[in-house]
């Protein structure tokens, strides 16, 4: 048989099992809590000094090709060599357009014989025609036919010009000092007229071609301190010659070319060079986390956190500069202002949050 509990003890343990369920109630299901998010501030950046890497080109680069079709019998020059103005380049075989030149010549030969005998006719009919042997009407039909004969000739003789030009045109000149850049075809290939075959940069003063970032726009003739990759020494000035005007599709940057001065002015072509640009930004700039800063498709942007409970509002940036653990930015923003520095593709406009405020104070970008 069970003992009955006393009524006493039921009554002194009532209160010990309230608590407990007390207790278990004020601990919050973690699944129904805000999210937790680590904050930072927002703190000012000063634009100074910046690099970009360029490449050393010739401010005037052709790609040359023959104006004549035809198969390259010879390549007399290499990649980097240096070429004089109207040295030979390259030559293509020469037969069948000598031939044609010949054919064009025979032409000529046979137009020339007819304008002799339609002059002959011509000459024989006016005697005709003076003493009423011969119509008048015949008359005209000869001399018709020589001025015929004559038009036939002239026509001639131009095609037989062009033919004997295209038989010179074989051969591939130089039409300027410079250096080939690169030989785009070899002996044995065929090639249409027009094709390129070398590219030849142009002698003449060196620039370096950068890519500037549509944030960053210098006036032209604005000056630079520019430095060969690897060679040291000291930085010499560069002076903005020309800023594009269309961003390239696939980088959305500029290209800028800067004509280079002092000892870089001939600078191997191809080669790196550093130029340092100072900026005086027109809009204040602030630093942040690089991982705070996310761009779903509609550009970049932060979560700012605002308002008591804590709620994310997103707040569009242009990224002006980009480092290893910062980036520095152009927005609705300003220093002291709390962001999320991490889960940025987590949250959501209006979103409730809870801030890690522990995080803040030794939270730098």
């Amino acid at each position: 048989m069970l003992r009955s509990i006393p009524a006493t003890l039921v009554v002194c343990l009532m209160p010990l099992v309230l608590v407990g369920c007390r207790d278990n109630a004020s601990k919050a299901d973690p699944r129904t809590q805000p999210p937790l998010v680590r904050v930072t501030k927002v703190i000012s950046a000063t634009e100074g000094s910046r690099a970009f890497s360029g490449v050393v080109v010739a401010r005037v680069q052709s790609e040359l090709g023959f104006r004549v079709s035809g198969k390259i019998l010879e390549r007399l020059v290499d990649s980097g060599q240096r070429v004089k103005r109207g040295q030979p380049l390259m030559r293509l075989d020469p037969v069948d357009l000598r031939l044609q030149a010949q054919a064009e010549q025979q032409s000529v030969a046979a137009a020339q014989a007819r304008v002799r005998q339609t002059s002959a006719d011509q000459a024989r009919y006016r005697t005709l025609v003076a003493t009423g042997a011969v119509s008048v009407s015949a008359y005209d039909q000869i001399r018709a036919a020589a001025a015929t004969a004559q038009a036939e000739l002239k026509a001639a003789q131009a095609q037989a010009s062009v033919a004997g030009n295209a038989s010179g045109y074989a051969l591939l000149l130089a039409d300027d000092d410079g250096v080939v850049m690169a030989t785009l075809a070899e002996p044995g290939q065929v090639v249409s007229a027009g094709e390129a075959v070398i590219r030849l940069a142009r002698a003449g003063q060196r620039e370096a071609s950068v890519q500037l970032p549509e944030t960053l726009r210098p006036a032209v003739g604005s000056e630079a301190q520019a430095t060969l990759y690897g060679a040291g020494g000291t930085p010499v000035s560069a002076r903005l010659r020309q800023l594009a005007d269309v961003a390239d599709p696939m980088t959305r940057t500029y290209e800028a070319r800067y004509v280079l001065e002092g000892a870089l002015a001939s600078a191997p072509l191809g080669a790196t060079v550093t130029l340092s640009l100072t900026n005086k930004p027109t809009q204040s700039l602030l630093q942040v986390p690089l991982a705070a800063v996310y761009d779903a498709g509609k550009g970049p942007g932060v979560w700012d956190i605002t308002g008591q409970p804590a709620t994310v509002a997103w707040r569009p940036v242009s990224v002006i500069a980009i480092s290893d653990e910062a980036a520095t930015v152009a927005g609705q923003l300003n220093a002291g202002d709390r962001i999320v520095a991490l889960g940025a593709h987590l949250l959501k406009q209006g979103e409730r949050v809870r801030p890690d405020d522990a995080a803040v104070a030794g939270s730098q970008p």
